[in-house]
Formats: structure tokens, C-alpha cells, sequence
């Protein structure tokens, strides 16, 4: 089972303008509601082979699990879009 990704909060005042700069990420629940978790909590269960995904103009791209510097965030598979599908989603 895949799981949607319906928003996002990003600290305002990070020094990232990628994906690190993501704080909480609003994960589609069963009742209809929305589950929020950290990047690193969403890293991990990609990494215990969950997956997730976000929709832009009604096409499914799924995030993977990445570390730099020791930071462990998520970001999208490749695209042939410019910017991270991840970092277009509304606020939670």
C-alpha cells in the first residue's frame, strides 16, 4: 500500500531552500483525516519498504529516503520537473 501525501510545514527561516527545510509532512489517514509525522520518521519506514507519494496534475511521484550530512530527510524520485514535487505541497 502507498500512502499520500497531502501537505507540508517547512520552517520558514532555514538555511535550506531543498527538502531538509521541511518539518512535518501530512500523511492521507484511513478516517479521512490527516496523520502528520517528521521527515525523518517518513525516511525510516521508506527505508523498511513503505512507500509514499505525492500528486501534481494527477501523476503519483513517490518520495525516497535520503541522508546528507547527517541529516535524514525525504525528497521525490526524479522528475522532469524543476523543483521537488515534495516542496509544492500546501501547508498542513
Amino acid at each position: 500500500m502507498a500512502y499520500r501525501i497531502k501537505c507540508v510545514d517547512k520552517n520558514q527561516n532555514s538555511n535550506f531552500k531543498d527538502c531538509r527545510c521541511i518539518i512535518s509532512i501530512g500523511v492521507s489517514a484511513k478516517d479521512g483525516g490527516t496523520n502528520q509525522y517528521t521527515p525523518s520518521k517518513i525516511h525510516d519506514r521508506i527505508n523498511s519498504g513503505e512507500k509514499f507519494y505525492v500528486l501534481n496534475n494527477n501523476q503519483e511521484t513517490y518520495l525516497i529516503a535520503v541522508e546528507r550530512e547527517g541529516t535524514k530527510y525525504v525528497r521525490t524520485e526524479p522528475n522532469d520537473t524543476e523543483n521537488d514535487n515534495l516542496l509544492k505541497q500546501s501547508s498542513c
